[in-house]
């Protein structure tokens, strides 16, 4: 998983694509997804070193759907 500035990129076939809120998402666009359930699911990821990944990936999609709003 790597991250810069406001994009979010993991190579094909890490670990982040099987878990469960990045497959919530991952074949959503922007129009179809809520910001705030986004929001919702961020505040239940345990705030640690494994989750790093999914907490990038879920405020990435915050902020580029702030881009849109």
């Amino acid at each position: 998983m790597v991250g810069y500035d406001i994009n979010f990129n993991a190579p094909i076939g890490d670990n982040i694509t099987r878990h469960p809120l990045y497959q919530k998402y991952a074949n959503s666009t922007l129009t179809d997804i809520n910001i705030g359930t986004v929001k919702s699911d961020l505040q239940t990821v345990v705030m640690d070193i494994p989750s790093a990944p999914i907490v990038a990936y879920l405020s990435w999609l915050i902020r580029v759907k702030g881009l849109v709003a």
